[in-house]
């Protein structure tokens, strides 16, 4: 009697070993690599994704997970993709080394030891700070890029982002609804690497307009009545009659299938034509006046706003490339000593924390709309003290895991924390922010004995607002 066929199942993932000897990790479904055991950092030099998942969802989460910009264990590491998923990259393609049908491919060998050798010729250092905050997510993403010789970045039309464009540091694992506050940010990163001479303007390349409110060039554009503003419009042909001389529109002309000249009633010949069509006119059917030229109305989809296209903002787009010395700089991880942190959310200094508000505050592109809620909880951790001797990083700051969303320092047993936020949703956001940041608090009460915490205060700061005024009311509630 024969014998069932036994069909091998797929492991989770494996490491193969190539022509060159390398050792790839290939992975076959979704596991989050930083977390397994089995794996460590020296086991491997590259990563394979191989994930047969339908769903964008989960294939995006094993690149994720699997990222050498994220990831402790995958970090700057070579990572191809298998050809299936292709199409499924979108924004993930910035951190792909290529695409192969198997981990065994000649351009992945050969792709994973061009990498390696622009590495070696860089004194590229390999260990850094895991990613906790937005501005380390965009030190990394430029590294990145000098590992692989990506140099000069070029800006490119991206569906859904703010300003349609592109720039290399612009991609991102935050969330969609981070946005904004991801360009005012990315937007602070990119000045002071200018600042430093890390990168030099090579061309200009486009300009584009946003909505003044929101600085996102999410707009739909209607043209409209000048007179009512509806944008019910009718275009039509305009017939000069060359014989009397007569201009007005096609339809004032028709008459029983064929044009009649309503001025001298003679019939317009179309052999031997005696008339032309020198522009059009528009009518509003809501209000009947006629026009020329329409006027043309804005509405930005994110900001609800209203607008003329002279309200909209333009702005340039430009290429960019890394000088030698940003080159050397990122390549030995030196950039974080010198890009000051003050526009970035994420654990700061207090000073940070402060210069961040006054920043706020006379930031002429700051949207009016927006506003600063400021929470502070008061916080006591009976930690050894030699914990500090090591790391000046408190174990609850470490311990939290939303810092991506908030501005936080910590000033004695003081912890603050900033979020940016729309005027109108004040309320809805300030009793999200204290029942988000209390639930971190207590999952961490439950496995530190002794920590204690409590919310103190929760307070609102608008753009026209004296900062330093706002910044000594945080200072007395310490007191």
């Amino acid at each position: 009697m024969p014998q069932p066929i036994q069909h091998k199942e797929t492991p989770r993932y494996e490491i193969v070993t190539n022509v060159n000897r390398r050792r790839i990790l290939v992975v076959n479904e979704v596991i989050d690599i930083d977390r397994e055991d089995g794996i460590e950092f020296e086991d491997f030099d590259a990563i394979f994704i191989n994930v047969k998942g339908g769903l964008q969802e989960s294939n995006m989460l094993a690149i994720r997970l699997a990222s050498p910009l994220l990831s402790e264990k995958c970090r700057f590491k070579p990572c191809y993709v298998s050809s299936r998923l292709e199409k499924w990259m979108w924004k993930a393609e910035v951190i792909t080394d290529g695409y192969a049908r198997s981990p065994f491919d000649t351009r992945v060998a050969e792709g994973i030891e061009d990498i390696y050798i622009n590495m070696r010729r860089l004194n590229f250092m390999l260990g850094t700070d895991p990613v906790m905050t937005h501005a380390e997510e965009l030190f990394r993403l430029c590294r990145y890029a000098i590992s692989r010789g990506n140099y000069t970045f070029s800006s490119h039309p991206t569906p859904g982002l703010s300003t349609g464009y592109m720039l290399l540091y612009y991609y991102t694992m935050w969330y969609e609804n981070q946005e904004l506050l991801q360009n005012d940010e990315r937007t602070y990163f990119h000045n002071q690497l200018i600042k430093h001479g890390y990168i030099r303007r090579t061309r200009f390349l486009d300009r584009v307009h946003v909505c003044p409110h929101c600085h996102r060039s999410h707009l739909l554009f209607f043209e409209s009545c000048p007179k009512c503003h509806s944008s019910n419009l009718r275009q039509e042909p305009i017939i000069h009659h060359f014989r009397c001389a007569n201009v007005s529109p096609q339809s004032s002309y028709e008459w029983d299938g064929e044009l009649k000249c309503p001025k001298c009633n003679r019939m317009l010949h179309h052999i031997g034509v005696d008339y032309d069509k020198p522009s059009t006119v528009y009518t509003c059917s809501e209000c009947e006046h006629s026009f020329m030229y329409p006027d043309m109305r804005v509405t930005c989809t994110s900001s609800r706003k209203q607008l003329t296209t002279d309200e909209l903002i333009p702005i340039d787009i430009e290429e960019y490339e890394f000088t030698p010395e940003g080159i050397k700089a990122f390549a030995a991880n030196d950039i974080v000593r010198t890009i000051n942190q003050v526009g970035f959310y994420g654990f700061s200094s207090m000073r940070d924390f402060e210069d961040y508000i006054r920043e706020f505050a006379r930031n002429e592109e700051t949207s009016r709309d927006d506003v600063l809620i400021v929470i502070r909880f008061f916080v006591h951790d009976p930690v050894p003290d030699d914990v500090f001797l090591y790391d000046n990083v408190p174990p609850i700051v470490k311990a939290m895991r939303r810092f991506f969303n908030y501005k936080s320092a910590m000033w004695g047993n003081n912890y603050y924390f900033l979020h940016r936020v729309r005027e109108g949703s004040i309320a809805i956001e300030q009793n999200h922010m204290e029942y988000e940041l209390k639930s971190e608090m207590s999952d961490y009460q439950q496995v530190s004995p002794g920590f204690d915490f409590s919310l103190i205060s929760s307070q609102v700061f608008h753009p026209n607002h004296d900062p330093d005024q706002f910044i000594e009311t945080l200072e007395e509630d310490r007191h």
